[in-house]
Order: structure tokens, then sequence, then C-alpha cells
């Protein structure tokens, strides 16, 4: 749940974080899970009765901690309070004037925050999230034997790993089973917080509680308390192994645990069969990793790839201990990329030709770059943060340095012309190209591995981004456009123009002469492919390169983001029936945090300069490379040596010559099984009976209208349909009570495989 409602809390590029997120809940059926969630989300507040250590009160209490004025319980700077409205509708707060009193002070949060809701606008109910794709997806029986057992069993739900629900229809007999008793859950729960534990049992299920202790577990918690289950847990044997796995299955779930392991009283260390379960030991080893990572720093480079290799080595086991996933073992989980950077940065790339040194790059070279992202990304902001981004540059900047230096030396060698590496980009008949700024060839290569494992086929090659790598200069080359672009007497915008009338080519007129051409230009909501058309697609979508500009070294936590956005864009083309989807880009770019070295630009020399790239002026002669313009060669581009910048401070660019802006990802997806598409052009709805149209050429296709797309068990329709030959087909509804259900129209094959799918709202127009 908390990973839903992480993403809720999502804001788009350039707008800032959420001042709240309300969760509302009509029915209140979320209430008895709440307690529990609050062990896992310290930012979550409950609306109800002034109860302020139970993170509870009313309307005029909750506005104090979203305003941040009562900071002793209010969330630490950087996290966004979540406010639980149990009995109120989110219909109730967007009625404005006719909202209650009470509630309208939290009305304009709904504006200044976000909402935790469904995709089709409405709250959150137990068996919606249990059910639908987007909570956990599970397989739960429709009767209202099981729904009632559901909620019955819901606050043991919260403890019960997700796996183990999985795979298997839930009846109300698998909810009712939770209910029974589980020794080893009560034994955590008691452990973690033996107060309020006992204070919820009454003088007989405290009986019960201690004989199952004395019988299972060779303890008795009224003689000897949780002093003794810690130290029994501790060195562990027979029943109180499996006690641990739970505890590391989930164990944020139980966070007293960790501090009664703390206190635990080990009877002999050298005998002790699992050192893994003292929080000591690896507090101990965190510091003592500490100062081997801060000693690091003012190595030779060789030394520092040497040291991180036996760092790792010797820390690696932790990334295993529960610790770990307490967030406990901050530098232990940082050295697993850090380990794959070392080993990759040990030798610069090289190679006899440009053209040679760009095909090792995109063959390995480009994981060095992936596993200094990740490294970034491993750690949260904070001091640890610092320590270990003070080692990623030890690391990888002089990689950096020495592979950009010997590039440069390659592509200033005398008879070559750097234009000629370059190849445009042309349209192609069924086939949509999908522009991504910014998408450098690490990236292309996680995107790559993320549409595989959707099932798509892709096939993944390089090419040169043109001089200089900014976006004014490579993007009309990326375009099916290409040839309508001329280029100009001076570089001063880096553009080129329309040949046909000189004016610069800009986004807008990329796009004209686009479709003058025949090609289909499509907006960031739009798949469907041109029916007839020769010339193939176009789109743009993604936002690196800004989201870099804007972030600096912060662009690393928006990475993954960005990446299952590109596989939703593919995706979506190839279900409305591209054959191919041709995923390009214009440049790369380069990323150190700290900032590029700073290089030295007398102003006069130049007509604009940036942060890796100037116009030159004239005949002048900086004291530094430059390369010919792609678009009139006889311009000259300055571009600093290495991995230098004009500007100071600049953690992002990109603009100049290195393996990272110019040698970029060129991405050819197909669906895994051509043979078989189809792609629903309609729903529309009359009463309980859904008629649906379908665009597809093959025979046997069957249309069914699903609870759960993934799953033919959650049918709601009276029966399947094959669709007709006129590609048409209705469903009808057999069961009322259905009406108003967030429901999926699929399309599947004869195999059984979904082949498409849309959400629909059950009897209602579309």
């Amino acid at each position: 749940m908390d990973v839903s409602l992480g993403q809720a809390l999502r804001s788009p590029d350039g707008v800032a974080p959420p001042a709240a997120l309300l969760w509302t809940d009509a029915d209140g059926q979320w209430v008895p899970l709440i307690a529990t969630l609050q062990k896992a989300l310290p930012q979550l507040y409950m609306l109800g009765t002034f109860a302020p250590e139970a993170r509870s009160g009313p309307v005029i209490w909750l506005r104090c901690i979203v305003e941040r004025t009562l900071p002793e319980i209010s969330p630490p700077e950087g996290v966004v309070p979540i406010l639980y409205l149990p009995k109120i509708s989110r219909q109730d707060l967007r009625a404005a004037g006719d909202c209650p009193a009470h509630l309208q002070p939290l009305i304009e949060l709904q504006y200044r925050g976000a909402v935790w809701h469904q995709r089709n606008g409405r709250d959150w109910t137990v068996e919606a999230f249990l059910t639908s794709d987007d909570g956990l997806g599970l397989d739960i029986a429709r009767d209202n034997r099981t729904r009632d057992a559901m909620l019955r069993a819901l606050p043991l739900l919260a403890t019960e790993p997700v796996v183990g629900l999985r795979g298997r229809r839930l009846e109300a007999d698998d909810f009712d089973r939770l209910a029974i008793g589980d020794p080893v859950r009560d034994l955590l729960t008691w452990l973690s917080d033996a107060e309020a534990f006992q204070a919820r049992c009454d003088a007989g299920r405290w009986a019960t509680f201690r004989d199952v202790c004395l019988r299972q577990f060779s303890l008795d918690p009224d003689s000897y308390g949780t002093q003794a289950a810690a130290d029994a847990l501790l060195h562990g044997g027979g029943k109180w192994d499996e006690v641990w796995q739970r505890f590391c299955d989930a164990p944020r779930l139980y966070p007293g645990v960790s501090v009664a392991l703390r206190q635990a009283r080990p009877r002999d260390l050298l005998g002790l069969a699992d050192h893994s379960r003292r929080p000591g030991l690896n507090e101990e080893q965190e510091d003592k990793l500490r100062k081997a990572l801060e000693a690091l720093v003012n190595l030779s480079h060789a030394e520092a790839c040497e040291k991180v290799a036996a760092l790792n080595a010797e820390h690696k086991e932790r990334r295993g201990w529960v610790w770990a996933q307490l967030g406990e073992s901050s530098y232990a989980v940082a050295l697993e990329p850090l380990g794959r950077l070392a080993k990759a940065a040990k030798s610069a790339l090289g190679g006899a030709s440009a053209e040679a040194m760009a095909t090792d790059y995109a063959a390995s070279g480009w994981r060095c770059d992936r596993a200094a992202m990740e490294a970034l990304a491993s750690i949260r902001p904070g001091p640890q943060n610092g320590l270990v981004t003070k080692v990623v540059r030890a690391l990888y900047e002089p990689w950096l340095d020495r592979s950009a230096r010997r590039f440069q030396e390659l592509l200033s060698a005398p008879g070559v012309d750097p234009a000629k590496l370059t190849t445009a980009v042309d349209a192609e008949h069924d086939t949509c190209v999908v522009f991504a700024d910014g998408l450098r060839f690490d990236v292309g290569a996680v995107l790559q591995e993320r549409l595989e494992a959707q099932g798509f086929r892709v096939r993944m090659s390089h090419r040169i981004a043109p001089f200089p790598t900014v976006t004014a200069t490579a993007k009309p080359v990326a375009s099916p456009a290409h040839a309508a672009c001329a280029g100009k007497p001076d570089a001063e915008d880096f553009a080129p123009a329309i040949a046909a009338n000189g004016q610069t080519a800009n986004a807008a007129r990329l796009r004209d002469a686009m479709t003058r051409a025949g090609v289909e230009v499509l907006d960031a909501d739009q798949s469907t492919m041109a029916v007839g058309g020769e010339g193939g697609g176009w789109t743009e979508t993604g936002k690196l390169d800004t989201l870099g500009h804007s972030l600096d070294a912060l662009l690393v936590r928006q990475i993954d983001p960005e990446i299952d956005a590109l596989v939703d864009r593919v995706t979506s083309l190839l279900r409305s029936g591209w054959s191919r989807v041709r995923v390009v880009t214009d440049h790369g770019w380069l990323l150190l945090p700290g900032g590029l070295p700073r290089v030295e630009l007398s102003p006069h020399l130049v007509a604009t300069k940036w942060a890796r790239c100037a116009a030159v002026k004239g005949h002048s002669t900086p004291a530094m490379p430059t390369y010919p313009w792609y678009w009139n060669p006889v311009l000259r581009i300055a571009s600093p040596p290495g991995v230098g910048a004009f500007m100071a401070n600049t953690e992002y660019a990109h603009g100049g010559v290195s393996l990272q802006e110019c040698v970029i990802p060129d991405m050819i997806v197909e669906r895994g099984e051509e043979a078989t598409s189809a792609a629903i052009t309609e729903i529309t709805w009359r009463g309980m009976r859904c008629r649906v149209a379908v665009r597809t050429a093959t025979p046997g296709v069957m249309v069914d209208l699903r609870l759960n797309w993934k799953q033919a068990a959650s049918s709601i329709a009276a029966s399947a349909k094959e669709l007709a030959t006129n590609g048409e087909t209705s469903l009808a509804v057999s069961d009322d009570k259905h009406e108003g259900a967030a429901a999926s129209v699929v399309v599947f094959d004869t195999s059984g495989r979904v082949l498409d799918y849309k959400p629909t709202t059950v009897g209602e127009d579309q």
C-alpha cells in the first residue's frame, strides 16, 4: 500500500510537491488498519477524536500538521503528510459550498495537495485495492460471505506476505483462517509492543496466548517478559527460527523487535550461530565502512578502485541481513553499485578509431555510467548521501575524463569528418518514431530491459549525435524532417533553418515539415495509427533533459519514473496497431556530482557560449579543440577538453564531445508475437449490455468483461464472445450488483493471451 500511496504523491515536472495527501474513505472500511499502517508510515494522520499520541485529531489539528505549526508531531520537511479521512468521500470535499462546515478547511487541500483514489476517480475500497491491477491484483471471490470475512481480517492481512496470497482464488475460509490465530504473528506483535498487545487482550485471550507460548516456544510471557523472548530470538533454534524468518519477511510491521534485540543478552558471541541477528554488530560494521569510505577519497584512482572492490567483498553479506530492509545498512547497500563502478572504471575506454570506440561503449562501456547513476540514487539525501557522492566522483571522474580525451583525439585526427559518422532518422511505413529528449545510452539500455520483460522484441543499436550535441542541432537529424532543413551562415543558436523559407527549425516547424511529408504527428495522448498512412508516425515523450537542467545531480531520482513513462508510451502505441516503434533521441549528457571541471574561455572569442559548447566568432582561435558545425562545416564550435565546462558549478550538461553525449541509442520495438494483434476502438453501453468494436485481422479473437483484466476468473459477462466478422460483439452483465463497478473490456486470442484491454465503468456511457 505504501507504494500506491507513494505513486499518488508524484508531482509533474516543474510542479511543487503536494502539501498533503488526502485519503477519503466514505464507509470507514480502512479504520481497523490505520494503527498498523502508522507503524510503517509515521507521516500518516487520522481525522478523529483528539489523541496526538495516536496521530488522530480534528480538522483544525490536521491543518496545523500540514502547515507545520506543531513541530513536535508534524512530519519533517520534505515528507508529505497523509491525512486519512474516515466516513468522508471525495465527493463530500468536491461539493464545496455544500460541504459540511467542519470539513471546509480541508477543501483547498484537494488543489494544493493530492488525493489517493482509483484510476476512475473513486475512493479506494478495500475490495478494489486488493483486486485491482493498480492495487495488489489478488483473485478474491465476489460473494457477500467473502467480503465480510475479508473486512474482518483486514488488520491481519496487513502483516501477511502478499506472495502467500497470490496464485489462487481467496474465499471466506481463507480470510477466516487468518483470524483463527497465528502464534508466530502474535508473538512478534507482543515482542514489538508488549503493553499495547496485552491491552488488546481480554483475560481469556491472554491466557490462550500464554499457553501457546509455553507449549510452542517454551516461554512464559508473565514470568520472563520480552527480555527472555529477545534473548531466545537472538540465539534461534527450533520454533524461534520460524519467528526470525517471519520478522525478516516484514520487519517494518514489528518496529519494536529491533529495539528488543538491541537489549538482548547473548550467552556466548562465539557460539552465536547467526550473527546477522545482532543489530549492534551491523551498526559497528556500518561505522567501520563509513571510515573506510572517508579515507578512500584521498587515494589514487587505481587504489580507490581496488579498495572499493575489497570493501564490497567484505560487506556484501550484510545486504542480505534484515537491517538492510530497515535502512540501517545504507553504506553496504551503496557498495553494490559502487563495486560495479569501481570494476568498470579501472580502465578508460580506448580504440583505434572513433567508430570503434563508440561501438565498444555501446557494447559495454555504458555500464560504468549506469553503475554511477545507481550508486548516486541508492542513498537518500543527508550525510550518508554526501559521502557516497564523494566516492562516486573519485571513481567516476578520472574514467570519464580520460575516455572523453581519447574520443576527442580520435575525432580530431586528420581526415576524420564527424558529420559523416552521423545517421539521420527516416520515416517508415507502419513505424511510429518515438522521440525521447536526452535518452542517454545507459538509460536506453534499462528501457530495453523493461520492454523485453513486457514480452516485446527489442533490437538495440547506436547512432552518433551531430555536433554540437544540443537539441537545436541534433533534434532535426533525429526526425523524418531532416531533409527539409539546411544550414545557416551563423551558428549562434545552434539551430538549422527550414530550407524552403529560411526560418529557424524549431519544434513546431519540424512537425509541420513532417506532416507535409506524410508523417502522422501524434500528440502525447494519441496512439492510434492513421488508416492508410504511408509515412509512418512521430510522437514526442519524456523529459529527461528538462529535468537534468533543473535538477542537476538529483536527476538520478527521476530516471526510473521517466523509463516507466516511456514503457507505457511504447506499449500503448503497439497495442493501438503500430507494427513497430522506433525510439530515438537527440543527444546524451554528462552528470558529475560536485560539478564538471571549469575551463576558461574568453567571451570575445565566441558568439555564443553554453556549458559544453561555444560558437566561435569569425576567425578567432580559442586555445582548445574546435569541430565543424554539423549543419555548416565552415563554422566552428569550441568544446572544452575532457569533461570540462565553460560555466562553474555545472553538474549536468551536454553539447560537447564525449561518449556519453555523442553515442545515443536507436531502438526498434515490436510485439513479441506479430501474428496476432487487436486493438479496441470503441466501447458503448446500453443498460447492462456493452457493445465493443475491435480492429484486427486475426480470426477467432474473443472478447470478455473482467473486474481484473489479467484474471479470466474475474469475468462478469454472461459469457465471453467471439468477435463477429464485422469486428463487433456485445456482452451482457447478468448481475445488477456490478452496475457502476470499474471493469475492463479484454480482447484475447485462442490461447488466452490478452491482446488489448481498456477500462470501462459498467452501465455508463463512454
